[in-house]
């Protein structure tokens, strides 16, 4: 499916699923994609979206709201992610990372998904002076138990938002341009795992 150029509703103007047994889609390698869009139902469990550098747009998986896992990843010319599933409480882990040209994460992404275990993001558009807004994302505090936040060396800071996960158990955060820790990470009581990767600033006690 090299030559696959546009994914757009699998079952156009018909109230049939495609594939109704389908549980898992990968679209890997993909060069010349550029539109993903699948807004009518469909029983997905898991969808994987990797390697796919002509992909610019994902205009709707409103579709997919019986997904458990959903991954969007090194996809460099993706600069947009439209209409998520509303309310997807089947969601458990996400993962969104290395797209170059995205700048900023869908607004209502912790309402339609809260009910999240895992999530991963970063890092993203190295045009950005520091990570997307994760406004809402306290919306995750009783179900989300592992965080993994990616960046680059010119982000010295990390998202306060996260302060609020009062069921985070794993925090990993590589990879930002930070020179101090925040303190509020000390008041984070429920953290039992906590990692940091390539922290070339870091400025070490003395």
């Amino acid at each position: 499916m090299k030559r696959l150029e546009k994914w757009i509703d699998g079952a156009p103007n018909s109230s049939k699923m495609i594939s109704p047994v389908l549980e898992t889609l990968e679209i890997e390698s993909c060069a010349k994609i550029i539109l993903l869009d699948e807004c009518h139902p469909h029983p997905l469990v898991s969808l994987r979206i990797w390697s796919c550098i002509g992909l610019e747009y994902i205009k709707s998986i409103q579709g997919l709201t019986s997904l458990k896992s959903l991954v969007i990843g090194h996809c460099p010319s993706l600069s947009v992610i439209a209409n998520l599933p509303k309310q997807c409480h089947s969601l458990k882990s996400l993962r969104i990372g290395y797209c170059e040209k995205l700048t900023s994460l869908p607004c209502e992404m912790f309402d339609c998904f809260a009910f999240l275990n895992k999530l991963e993001l970063g890092p993203f558009s190295k045009e950005l002076d520091s990570f997307p807004s994760l406004q809402g994302i306290e919306k995750l505090r009783n179900h989300l138990d592992y965080l993994d936040l990616r960046g680059w060396d010119h982000w010295e800071s990390i998202a306060e938002e996260i302060q609020h996960l009062t069921s985070l158990t794993s925090l990993v955060i590589s990879g930002f341009g930070m020179r101090e820790l925040p303190v509020w990470l000390t008041n984070m009581s429920s953290t039992q795992h906590l990692s940091f990767h390539d922290y070339n600033g870091l400025k070490k006690e003395t």
